[in-house]
């Protein structure tokens, strides 16, 4: 009896007949054939009686049950298909009924009802982790744990694939959403979409905080809406806030980078960055394919007079001295608390000296504007957007021009 289940009741043309073949006829028993036993089985048989008695309006509730759990199968197998779908992955899921009265997920390629039986050959690595995060998504929603901990798991998507993957855990269809989850990921986008770009959205469930270790001290700082930032504001707010006339420069010449500003003002800069020859005294202006010229009087005066604009009492030749006295450099070094400032510091001291290529790398992407956050292409030229979204895109304007009148 134990074993009768939604499996079993299944089909409910074979609800009655196989009640009845639950009945214990005790007289096929004859070691068990006793007074005392018999007073036990009549009780089961007798309900089961009772059972049969209502086989109607049993047989209306199994088929109540079985609508339900298709609707529960079907609900799910859309969800899984929406995420997939809108998250550029070029396959499907069906959920199926096997031969044993069990249901298996099986897995298409777009177009192609043959289930795919070989994961891990048809499948790359982000499509396995992204299929593992829908399964341990719907796994959390029939164990309720108390906490949940997901460690880096949306790193390695590109940024559509992220957003998908944590709208489908914690908005549509959110089976994570109302639970205590703590989510780690060195991916700052997840932060702003959820922090600030869709505050609305993911505001009122979320909180974000910045993890960081400074000799083995691990610190935990809350980031709020309003701590995420373009870039030209940050840049502005620490040209005024700094107390050092150097950092002031450092700021200075990345804003103008990042606005693509490369005029007089700029060129001086990128002098006062270029010491450690001792040939910076008279600023050069560089004009293309690595030719250098002496910067005219007049324009090394426009350039001084735009940089004064946000620094006021900006000398060159006063700049240029403190970037030649590399024992000033060190201590500034030294008593610098940001790691990012102690990085742009770091570059002028070994400006002429050979560093590790990585370091260098990391150091120049802090020093000049090299990274995605900042550049991209220009999406008229460059067809960035993919095509899975164009095509949702032209699903939907057709549905409306079905419906549009002319």
């Amino acid at each position: 009896m134990k074993s009768i289940g939604f499996r079993n009741l299944k089909d409910v043309a074979q609800i009655e007949s196989t009640l009845r073949n639950k009945k214990i006829d005790l007289p096929n028993y004859a070691n068990l054939n006793s007074d005392l036993m018999r007073s036990k089985t009549n009780v089961l048989n007798t309900t089961i009686d009772g059972v049969l008695d209502r086989i109607i309006q049993l047989r209306i509730k199994i088929s109540r049950q079985n609508t339900l759990i298709q609707n529960i199968i079907s609900r799910n197998q859309k969800e899984i298909n929406n995420f997939l779908r809108y998250a550029g992955y070029h396959y499907t899921v069906s959920i199926e009924e096997s031969e044993g009265k069990n249901y298996r997920l099986l897995l298409h390629y777009e177009d192609h009802r043959e289930a795919i039986n070989a994961v891990q050959t048809h499948l790359s690595y982000g499509e396995r982790n992204a299929l593992a995060l829908l399964l341990f998504m719907y796994s959390i929603k029939r164990e309720t744990p108390d906490l949940i901990i997901l460690d880096d798991p949306i790193s390695s998507f590109d940024g559509n694939k992220k957003f998908a993957i944590v709208n489908m855990l914690f908005k549509d269809p959110g089976h994570l959403k109302g639970k205590t989850v703590l989510l780690l990921t060195h991916e700052f986008g997840t932060v702003v979409d959820m922090v600030h770009t869709m505050k609305r959205n993911f505001g009122a469930v979320s909180t974000a905080a910045f993890l960081s270790t400074r000799n083995g001290v691990l610190q935990e700082q809350q980031i709020h809406a309003e701590d995420i930032k373009a870039y030209p504001a940050i840049a502005e707010k620490n040209i005024a806030e700094s107390n050092n006339p150097l950092n002031k420069l450092i700021y200075l010449r990345r804003l103008m980078e990042f606005e693509n500003n490369k005029n007089d003002a700029w060129q001086l800069l990128s002098n006062v960055f270029h010491v450690g020859d001792g040939t910076r005294e008279v600023p050069m202006k560089c004009i293309g394919n690595g030719i250098e010229i002496p910067m005219t009087m007049d324009e090394i005066q426009k350039g001084t007079e735009d940089i004064k604009r946000y620094i006021p009492d900006f000398d060159y030749q006063m700049a240029y001295q403190r970037m030649e006295d590399r024992n000033l450099l060190i201590s500034l070094y030294d008593s610098t608390e940001a790691n990012y400032e102690k990085l742009q510091i770091y570059r002028l001291i070994f400006i002429e000296r050979p560093m590790n290529v990585v370091v260098q790398k990391f150091v120049n992407e802090t020093y000049h504007v090299e990274n995605d956050y900042i550049f991209q292409l220009d999406p008229r030229i460059y067809d960035t957007v993919p095509q899975y979204i164009v095509d949702v895109c032209d699903q939907a304007i057709n549905e409306l021009r079905a419906v549009q009148p002319a």
